[in-house]
């Protein structure tokens, strides 16, 4: 049966998506886990420990230091589920796993920022949380920023869509004598506009469903198709 055709699709081709829903999830789940951990230990001053051949003043939170451990192997364990799905599914979605970093980073930042600010106790700001704090958001900001789409880039694309539809334009125009009207009066039949079929092209293009090579390919295949009249 055509893959395009009516019927339910294959349950292979629902696995990528599985994958990446599940490795997303369970990011969230272990960086939630280490976030929630982080601030039991500091609301007890900021250290702990269990076991060992010395006796700590201070013991862990219960449940603390295997949530800890669980949310750092896990975040591997689900960095890789997510990153096998998305490269499957294509576009951006193959390099979402790189947002775990900041995610991780700046959410504990975020903890040594406030608890340096107000530290247990009320003893005043607590300077090494505070560095640390400012240490560890840089570390998630400037990876993100370097993620976000520069100006430059997004002043680009209009020219782009300009210059492809000119494209078209000419081409459509060299193309003319192909589809003049039949005896009848009709118009021969077109399986689809060229402008539209690029017009879409570029639509996914732009929102990053097809990379800078899947474009150039796509666009190429549908102008020889429509040269040769199919």
């Amino acid at each position: 049966m055509n893959r395009f055709g009516p019927g339910p699709a294959p349950a292979s081709s629902f696995r990528p998506l599985l994958l990446l829903l599940i490795g997303i999830a369970g990011l969230a789940m272990c960086l939630t886990l280490l976030f929630l951990s982080m601030r039991a230990v500091m609301d007890i001053g900021g250290a702990c420990a269990d076991g060992g051949p010395y006796v700590s003043r201070q013991s862990c939170p219960s449940g603390v230091p295997l949530a800890m451990i669980g949310g750092i192997f896990g975040l591997f364990a689900f960095g890789g589920l997510a990153t096998a799905g998305g490269v499957q599914v294509g576009g951006r979605y193959g390099g979402i796993v790189f947002l775990a970093w900041p995610a991780l980073f700046l959410s504990l930042g975020w903890n040594f920022l406030e608890y340096g600010i107000r530290p247990p106790g009320g003893d005043g700001p607590d300077i090494g949380w505070l560095v640390c704090g400012v240490v560890f958001v840089l570390m998630g900001a400037l990876p993100l920023l370097a993620l976000l789409p520069s100006r430059s880039s997004a002043r680009r694309d209009p020219l782009a869509m300009r210059r492809l539809l000119v494209d078209l334009q000419a081409r459509q125009r060299q193309m003319a004598p192909r589809t003049q009207p039949s005896d009848d009066g009709a118009p021969a039949p077109v399986r689809m506009d060229l402008t539209s079929r690029l017009e879409r092209l570029a639509a996914l293009h732009a929102h990053g469903q097809l990379s800078e090579a899947e474009f150039d390919e796509a666009k190429r295949r549908v102008i020889a198709e429509v040269a040769a009249g199919r």
